[in-house]
């Protein structure tokens, strides 16, 4: 496959969420993302076989990871070679993150189960400030006591805040950054 046409397929998040279905996949991609090297096969897999059992690597069975790592030979690194989200060379058995991975990662943050969708958020924080904003324009007590500056003041802050947190949260729920797959986060005692 021409590297034009991974490129063109990066581009679509049907692909996107169709390679990235599969869990060793995803742990596959979040481990050479925080690594930014080649990895070797045999570090990669011990590595998803670690998470997917949730044990460190050294407490791993040679079952548990053979099956991994067979799985990743035979398999998900082909995928995701295909794809353009790895270079894998199968001579060398080593794996790194594409360059093209990038064009991805628009269609990858980790929402943790639970929680309120962020534009979910946002409108209600809106309703909440415009209702508040019109008390205070008509004069209804309490909200008359203060100017409608410190109203607007209120206004920015509850909005300024709400972005820095979803700014602190979306980063921390990254591909690549340290520790296990997003996913697996709120099922790790912090």
């Amino acid at each position: 496959m021409s590297r034009q046409m991974q490129r063109r397929s990066l581009r679509s998040s049907d692909i996107a969420y169709s390679v990235l279905a599969d869990k060793r996949r995803r742990y596959a991609v979040h481990y050479l993302k925080q690594r930014g090297e080649p990895v070797p096969l045999n570090e990669l897999a011990e590595q998803v076989a670690a998470w997917e059992n949730n044990k460190p690597v050294a407490e791993l069975t040679s079952k548990e990871r053979k099956r991994v790592y067979i799985a990743m030979y035979q398999s998900h690194l082909e995928t995701l070679s295909r794809e353009g989200i790895v270079e894998y060379d199968a001579d060398r058995g080593v794996a790194s993150i594409s360059d093209d991975f990038n064009q991805l990662e628009i269609y990858l943050e980790a929402v943790p189960s639970g929680s309120v969708p962020w534009s979910l958020y946002y409108v209600g924080l809106t309703v909440v400030n415009g209702l508040m904003l019109a008390l205070a324009w008509f004069d209804f007590p309490p909200f008359a006591s203060l100017p409608d500056l410190i109203w607007g003041t209120v206004v920015l802050v509850t909005f300024g805040v709400s972005a820095f947190v979803q700014t602190y949260q979306s980063r921390r729920m990254r591909f690549g950054d340290e520790g296990p797959p997003p996913e697996l986060r709120s099922e790790v005692p912090r």
